[in-house]
């Protein structure tokens, strides 16, 4: 199993340390540890095209670096450090896509305060071009950066379903990388029905009958995947809802004060690879917590 952890030295990426530190159970898990630098631009530093690619890190740099790496491998971890210099937006992807990891970390800006904070452009950047799956961490807050966790906390997580593979397998891919005793499973579905002109135009007889379907193919979604999420000591809920699905994910999201969302991604192949499905991506722009894309291959 290999990891790409993407760090600036932020307390945002010191929060994606700690959340693969308590949370992954993954022993022996390779992690590489990924800085990206910025290209040198002050007068008389070399032209971009001719400044070293792996130039020596400042000791600050490495300081932090250093430390962090060796909070994971007290956790078990096989952890390496690699300082670069480039556009993080452009290499970090190019680094993902090259070094074949099965999840790359990163991250976000924003928190779950009002309004909300988006997510940085490199993390986005990592979410959308990036053919693996990605896991951006959103802490909920200082006062919650502070608090001590222990295993008895309950971890809600939504599990976003749409009856398709895609939604199972990102269920599944949260088992082979979590571990969790306290965990909260949510199976969501959203019933997205047709917009109100549509609705009006409609028989109420028929548009009766419409509403009821949709919504029991939604609730048909989330208890399919009720199944998946079992395991022992684990009871999984299953909820239907009614609405936009990503405004739905995050209200529901909100609601439940989840800890992460775990969705698969449905985008299409573009010229640079796998491009991320619009409701992933609203989610992941805009969620309380973190986030867990899975990309099937």
């Amino acid at each position: 199993m290999k990891i790409m952890l993407a760090v600036d030295g932020s307390r945002y990426a010191a929060a994606a340390v700690r959340f693969v530190g308590r949370h992954f159970a993954l022993p022996h898990a390779q992690v590489d540890m990924v800085q990206v630098l910025p290209l040198v631009v002050r007068p008389g530093s070399a032209a971009p095209r001719q400044q070293r690619e792996h130039a020596a890190a400042p000791a600050a740099v490495r300081s932090w670096l250093e430390q962090n790496a060796a909070r994971l491998a007290a956790r078990g971890f096989k952890v390496a450090t690699y300082v670069r210099r480039g556009v993080p937006a452009r290499l970090l992807p190019q680094l993902a896509a090259a070094g074949d990891y099965d999840l790359v970390v990163v991250g976000a800006k924003g928190r779950a305060q009002s309004p909300f904070l988006p997510a940085g452009g490199v993390a986005l950047a990592v979410l959308e071009r990036v053919p693996t799956n990605v896991l951006l961490v959103r802490e909920r807050g200082l006062q919650r950066a502070r608090q001590v966790p222990t295993a008895l906390q309950p971890f809600p997580v939504i599990f976003a379903t749409d009856g398709s593979a895609h939604s199972t397998h990102a269920a599944k891919t949260f088992f082979r990388f979590f571990d969790i005793p306290a965990l909260r499973p949510v199976a969501l579905a959203v019933a997205e029905l047709p917009e109100p002109p549509t609705l009006w135009q409609m028989e109420l007889s028929l548009r009766d009958r419409l509403v009821r379907r949709i919504g029991a193919v939604a609730g048909q979604w989330a208890a399919d995947l009720k199944p998946v999420l079992a395991r022992p000591g684990i009871r999984p809920h299953a909820r239907a809802v009614r609405g936009r699905p990503a405004p739905a994910i995050i209200a529901e999201a909100l609601r439940r004060d989840a800890r992460l969302i775990v969705l698969g991604s449905r985008g299409a192949q573009d010229y640079w690879g796998p491009r991320l499905g619009s409701v992933a991506l609203q989610v992941a722009r805009a969620a309380p917590c973190s986030v867990l894309i899975a990309r099937r291959n």
